[in-house]
């Protein structure tokens, strides 16, 4: 998620500075979209594996 977040900032400035030259900004603005999608669905997915990876049994054999 925060690799996605990163990620869409410098898109944006990318894309920005495309822009800003007379260039097409297309580009940067569909890989944003994917960026910005993909960390949206990790979100989604962090409660549920959370959830596991909090499971007690898996901390049981570093206890020993």
């Amino acid at each position: 998620h925060q690799d996605a977040v990163v990620a869409q900032e410098a898109l944006r400035a990318l894309g920005v500075a495309a822009h800003a030259a007379g260039e097409s900004a297309f580009t940067w603005g569909l890989l944003h979209g994917r960026e910005r999608a993909g960390a949206e669905a990790r979100q989604r997915e962090l409660p549920e594996v959370w959830g596991a990876a909090s499971d007690p049994a898996l901390r049981a054999p570093l206890e020993h």
